[in-house]
């Protein structure tokens, strides 16, 4: 309890040096971030999350529309304030911090500089059509190879 009171973080991570002060935090921690368990699912479509704060995000934003973010250079909307932000510095700011060192990618988002690597240099194609033999390296590319090829989507 003293830990809880003073800031004192007695939890400590068996997989990489993350602390809690409450046992409950480093079992949360340890369930979203190093066994990925998603028990939280939309009731609307297939998404599913590791909190239920994440699963109220979704809600609100895809399937109610709401964004509460206006930019205040142009009429974009977010549904989170992270959103915004990154909006800015992409849109207004054009800051690219991560940078490709095999050619000349920037982005500004670490997610998608690891993506850029995988699918272009590393050449992996991980995502798996669970009807077909076909791969593919995006996962949006798997998704429209599905609609287009099994549910007859164009």
């Amino acid at each position: 309890m003293e830990g809880v009171h003073f800031g004192i973080k007695n939890h400590k991570c068996s997989h990489c040096d993350y602390r809690a002060t409450q046992k409950s935090g480093l079992m949360r921690h340890i369930n979203n971030v190093h066994l990925k368990i998603k028990n939280f699912s939309c009731t609307h479509c297939d998404h599913k999350t590791t909190e239920k704060r994440r699963l109220e995000n979704h809600v609100r934003s895809v399937h109610l529309g709401i964004k509460d973010y206006q930019c205040i250079n142009c009429d974009y909307r977010a549904a989170q304030k992270i959103q915004l932000k990154r909006h800015i510095e992409i849109t207004h700011l054009g800051t690219r911090n991560y940078n490709c060192n095999y050619c000349d990618y920037q982005t500004n988002e670490k997610r998608n500089l690891k993506r850029h690597i995988h699918s272009i240099h590393d050449g992996l194609k991980n995502h798996k059509c669970d009807q077909c033999d076909y791969r593919a390296k995006q996962k949006w590319n798997l998704k429209r190879h599905i609609n287009s090829v099994h549910l007859g989507i164009k």
